[in-house]
């Protein structure tokens, strides 16, 4: 490379999903020269649940108003596709979307904000010297002084510098079903979710304006065991969509009639990665960065990751200005998502291991004890954390680490010996 030439830009961002779009939204606002890369042509569909929790809503400096459909007070669990019981609240508890409307919108804030997108564009390498950074894509050459690697699990710059370490693949199928105008309505403001049927694997029902988006998630490990998991989801759905209040909150399931066929769900589903750092890492080397799932940044209990995404995105951004203003290394922005993100995908970790060990107990939990729901209703808004759980032990939270590490080593044979009933 002739080091004399001059870069294209000052930041290039490749894929602009929440990660992108966002870290491009904050240098363009920042008067920072940043081109965005992205391999599809927007509009696109994206295989996701996509549910925005309030943490995430506080993390984006403008409304998500106009794409969001549908917005939650009811969460209906179950297990094992059984002891179902519902919780309502009265404050929303998250909002629904569809992620080709999001990753759209924020998209056109990244360029209202004054970012180049050039769509079409897919990353197939890259080459850093001490001076830049050159992107090759399929038909040209760009350069620019920094780069962010957000184009998702299976993006090549982050494994081209190096930073896919400490990262367990798990794995989610997921259709897209329509439904009546009656039932869309009947639901539009509840979530259900099935969980401890298999070591890691849950289920959900997110209500959309136009249909439901039905998945099942879990350590890719378990891959062949979560698609007979997710025919099992889909009869328990099939029978029972509701659940009529009695005496306790639970005792009576009533039918309704079926909204989709089961060849439906088998010509529409579709399977996506979901990357999950259990370590402390790098998420810099050189000049590259690397944000959201292209980092590893997922939440390893729920599988949630758009959050994840669109504060690593933040924090991208803030090193690159940074960087770009003093000369200094990047350094910080691996330790500010060390300590702002994967201290709380840790202890969403710890809390996976336990409940992993003792799925039905900690259902029944949520379910019969309030303090428990108003906490679990309290992490999806965003006014508590992980990390806040441990303090609900009270005089024994120092026996915290310990059960975690037993639990971990429980969760672990589980998965490694599971067998399906």
């Amino acid at each position: 490379m002739n080091s004399v030439e001059t870069p294209d830009v000052e930041v290039i961002i490749a894929g602009a999903g929440p990660a992108g779009s966002m870290a491009a939204y904050h240098l363009a606002l920042a008067g920072i020269s940043t081109l965005l890369l992205e391999k599809s042509r927007f509009p696109r569909y994206k295989v996701c649940g996509a549910g925005l929790t309030h943490k995430i809503l506080k993390e984006i400096p403008f409304s998500l108003e106009r794409v969001i459909e549908t917005t939650i007070h009811t969460f209906q669990f179950s297990s094992h596709c059984d002891h179902v019981h519902s919780q309502t609240a009265p404050l929303p508890l998250m909002y629904c979307t569809t992620r080709g409307k999001l990753d759209h919108y924020l998209a056109e804030k990244a360029s209202a904000a004054g970012a180049r997108i050039i769509y079409g564009q897919q990353v197939r390498s890259v080459h850093q010297t001490a001076e830049q950074v050159e992107v090759f894509t399929q038909d040209r050459t760009y350069r620019s002084r920094l780069l962010i690697g957000a184009e998702g699990a299976s993006g090549i710059v982050a494994r081209s510098a190096g930073l896919r370490d400490h990262i367990l693949p798990g794995l989610a199928w997921e259709a897209e079903i329509g439904a009546s105008p009656e039932t869309l309505s009947r639901y539009a403001e509840t979530v259900f979710l099935d969980w401890g049927t298999f070591p890691g694997g849950y289920g959900w029902v997110f209500p959309k304006s136009d249909h439901f988006s039905i998945g099942v998630g879990g350590p890719a490990s378990l891959a062949d065991p979560m698609v007979s998991y997710y025919r099992q989801f889909i009869r328990y759905l099939k029978q029972y969509m509701d659940l009529e209040t009695g005496s306790r909150g639970m005792d009576t399931l009533h039918k309704v009639a079926p909204f989709f066929s089961e060849r439906e769900v088998e010509q529409r589903i579709q399977a996506w990665p979901i990357p999950v750092r259990v370590q402390k890492s790098r998420f810099h080397r050189g000049r590259i960065l690397v944000a959201g799932d292209a980092a590893g940044l997922t939440d390893p209990l729920t599988g949630e990751g758009i959050y994840y995404a669109v504060k690593s995105g933040k924090l991208a951004a803030g090193a690159c200005l940074y960087h770009l203003s003093s000369g200094t290394t990047l350094e910080n922005y691996s330790q500010a998502v060390n300590d702002e993100l994967m201290e709380e995908l840790l202890e969403a970790n710890r809390i996976k291991y336990l409940f992993n060990t003792v799925p039905l107990k900690i259902h029944y939990l949520v379910r019969d004890n309030q303090r428990i729901w108003n906490a679990f209703g309290k992490i999806l808004r965003g006014e508590r954390w992980y990390a806040d759980v441990k303090k609900g032990f009270g005089k024994w939270k120092f026996l915290w680490r310990i059960a975690c590490l037993l639990a971990k080593q429980l969760s672990d044979y589980k998965e490694k010996h599971y067998v399906p009933d």
